[in-house]
């Protein structure tokens, strides 16, 4: 007695065909995947590299930070005095070349203040005090990003002069910071591969795949922080301009990367 498939001939070379489609695509699947970094079946040989890439560049932008706060009983008051020492600033920034877009407002605060009067104890017992309203504290902290860095004494004096309450800063960085730690990264990973590759021939064996990579320490450049010259906002306005030397910023990246090889 015939079987099915024998009975459908044209049945049994289609269900073969499909049976090999299958079996390709399986085995290009496994071939891609064994290409990427740390994928499929565990390395048993392996080599370590490491790599290193610096970038010394000099800043092309500087930040300071400044609030101007102020108390006041009435909240209107206080919104108003905050309003215009801004707007005094604002406008002696611009004339001092600054452009608008980079004068950026970061917080602006108005919280009561209270006053708690001291709680006379009877025995053990100590009643609830009511607290006071003494008025209002606005708070308005703006960051400045300098572009040309020559007008950094210059700002830093025009705030002097307008008695700002709080300052920080000058911090000097690079206006794409991401850019700068992509680059140094990339240098970084080459200087790895060169060595896998030095390596790999001294050893008499080839390079297979990247098992693992990563990145130890360096990332994103911490701002480099000019020295003081005027130690706090409210320095008199007769003083001289502090001197900010500014000198190169290093960025750098270590990288680790695992390789196997046969």
């Amino acid at each position: 007695m015939q079987t099915f498939i024998e009975k459908n001939p044209k049945l049994s070379l289609l269900i073969g065909l499909l049976l090999a489609v299958f079996l390709l695509g399986s085995s290009i699947k496994a071939f891609r995947e064994a290409r990427f970094a740390g994928s499929g079946l565990n390395a048993t040989n392996t080599i370590v590299v490491n790599g290193v890439g610096e970038i010394e560049r000099s800043p092309d932008t500087a930040k300071i930070s400044f609030s101007v706060r102020t108390e006041k009983k009435d909240l209107k008051a206080g919104q108003d005095e905050v309003s215009g020492k801004i707007d005094t600033i604002k406008k002696e920034l611009l004339g001092l070349g600054i452009e608008e877009k980079y004068i950026k407002t970061d917080s602006y605060t108005s919280y009561p203040q209270y006053d708690y009067p001291a709680s006379r104890c009877y025995s053990s017992y100590c009643p609830p005090v009511t607290p006071v309203l003494r008025g209002y504290e606005v708070n308005h902290s703006i960051t400045i990003s300098i572009k040309d860095l020559d007008k950094v004494e210059g700002v830093l004096d025009l705030l002097a002069k307008n008695t700002v309450t709080d300052m920080s800063g000058p911090n000097f960085g690079f206006e794409d910071d991401e850019a700068i730690v992509r680059e140094a990264r990339d240098m970084a990973i080459s200087d790895a591969k060169n060595e896998a590759e030095k390596l790999a021939s001294s050893l008499g064996v080839k390079l297979v795949r990247i098992v693992s990579f990563s990145e130890n320490g360096g990332g994103y450049p911490a701002p480099m922080y000019a020295r003081d010259a005027m130690s706090m906002a409210g320095a008199k306005a007769e003083s001289a301009n502090p001197v900010i030397p500014v000198g190169d910023k290093k960025v750098s990246s270590n990288v680790t990367i695992v390789y196997e090889i046969r």
